[in-house]
């Protein structure tokens, strides 16, 4: 193989993890939307962690709980990704930025939700997942009180 050849299967290499990235991203959505407890558990390593604003859960068993008690609480959810910022940091990890919005049903309403998931992730039994998740909101609010209640931090 020449030098020419192992940087253009260095670069497929590359592409294919971003494309996988990208799928775990849409998944993730897909899956919570779903209500697929158990499914949203496999985006996640073994000893996976979610942080958020007040806490962290980590781990599958923990992971299911906590999204059918959290997640499972809303009339519905639809998650949207929009963008995603991958560095590959090794031939098994990588981090990423996904920035993202989703509807949210409460009590006949739909509250939108601006955040930015920050990734960690790790190649684990055969395929890419999520170790490490930290949800950073920008907003919660209803549809109407978006024009008057919004105040960028």
């Amino acid at each position: 193989m020449t030098d020419v050849d192992g940087a253009l299967v260095a670069r497929i290499h590359r592409l294919e993890i971003r494309t996988e990235l990208s799928d775990l991203v849409a998944r993730y959505g897909h899956l919570l939307d779903a209500r697929d407890w158990d499914g949203i558990t496999t985006c996640f390593t073994r000893e996976g962690t979610l942080s958020f604003h007040g806490g962290s859960v980590t781990g599958r068993a923990a992971l299911r709980d906590f999204y059918a008690e959290k997640v499972g609480a809303y009339e519905f959810t639809f998650h949207y990704p929009h963008s995603q910022v991958v560095e590959i940091t090794g031939d098994l990890t990588a981090t990423g930025v996904v920035s993202a919005h989703a509807e949210h049903g409460v009590d006949g309403t739909c509250l939108l939700a601006g955040v930015h998931y920050h990734d960690d992730y790790l190649h684990e039994d055969g395929r890419w997942r999520i170790a490490r998740r930290e949800i950073r909101s920008r907003y919660f609010l209803p549809w109407p009180g978006l024009g008057t209640d919004f105040h960028p931090s």
